[in-house]
């Protein structure tokens, strides 16, 4: 499973990823987790992911999953932001979950769960 994990600071993407890797290895789940700081790196990444962790905050995580969705229609966005503003927009987009900051482990294993229900193990 290939999962991205999209933050504004290293400290945040390494909290994330760490995670996320606690996750798979509690659920036997084998994950290839890559990690952007930048919108642009993000958005230049050609590659497809089944979990995408979008939280670059405000209008720039927003508009990254509304791309993100634009070009791939299965993958799996977990919206991150600082305000519940986002919310109902990334249900309109079809994300699959969204975590209101300050993020905890028991959010990404909630998310973790829905994003790979319906058998992407």
């Amino acid at each position: 499973m290939r999962i991205a994990v999209c933050e504004n600071t290293q400290a945040a993407v390494e909290r994330l990823r760490g995670w996320i890797e606690q996750y798979c290895l509690l659920y036997q789940l084998s994950a290839d987790v890559q990690c952007f700081l930048t919108a642009e790196a993000f958005s230049g990444c050609k590659g497809r992911f089944d979990v995408a962790f979008v939280g670059f905050g405000g209008n720039t995580g927003f508009l990254q999953a509304r791309m993100l969705r634009e070009r791939d229609h299965s993958c799996r966005i977990i919206l991150l932001d600082d305000t519940q503003q986002f919310a109902v927009q990334g249900v309109r987009i079809h994300c699959t979950d969204f975590i209101l900051r300050p993020v905890e482990f028991r959010h990404i294993v909630r998310s973790m769960g829905l994003a790979t229900a319906g058998g992407m193990r």
